[in-house]
């Protein structure tokens, strides 16, 4: 059964858009120079700036590390990289006026004030057990980011018609190769 890939909901939507900056199977980066970047990040309303080079690669580097984490096979690789950003991005658990819980970055705005508000994004997806269903297709070639639909979280392709499909000729092919 195929279930619809529409966007994700809420704020894991910005997740999804800024790991899908990058679409591998048609060869398309929106984040593939600091003007691009600047001009895709304005567009969604992240960040005005342009970002120096070093703040260029180091979004690049988070978006891949991302795609990492949340392809599960990948994880493992990940965690420390998110581990060291968070520590040097996120001042810490706060709470609001109004009772909230918060991760406040400890620079707002720029490219670190950025990488911090999608970390607290992450977080805040694994503690409402919603992170779950954001994955990475299993595609080598797409690495789509996806939100899983199905019932039991069983998705793993972006999707059935294009990365499912070619996988299951491909499994088909090597089964009756003669």
């Amino acid at each position: 059964m195929s279930f619809p890939r529409s966007d994700a909901p809420g704020e894991l939507r910005k997740l999804e858009e800024f790991c899908n900056s990058a679409r591998f199977l048609s060869s398309e980066d929106s984040l593939i120079t600091p003007a691009s970047t600047a001009l895709w990040l304005r567009e969604r309303g992240l960040a005005t700036a342009e970002p120096s080079r070093k703040e260029h690669e180091q979004l690049v580097a988070f978006r891949e590390t991302l795609r990492d984490f949340l392809g599960g096979q990948r994880r493992a690789a990940a965690v420390p990289a998110l581990n060291r950003l968070a520590k040097s991005t996120l001042s810490g658990i706060q709470w609001s006026a109004a009772g909230e819980p918060m991760l406040p970055p400890r620079k707002p705005g720029g490219t670190e004030g950025l990488i911090a508000a999608l970390l607290g994004i992450l977080f805040a997806a694994g503690v409402t057990g919603e992170l779950g269903r954001l994955k990475t297709c299993r595609n080598p070639a797409c690495r789509s980011v996806f939100y899983d639909r199905s019932p039991g979280q069983t998705g793993t392709w972006c999707s059935m018609d294009v990365c499912g499909a070619r996988n299951k000729m491909r499994s088909y092919r090597s089964r009756h190769a003669g």
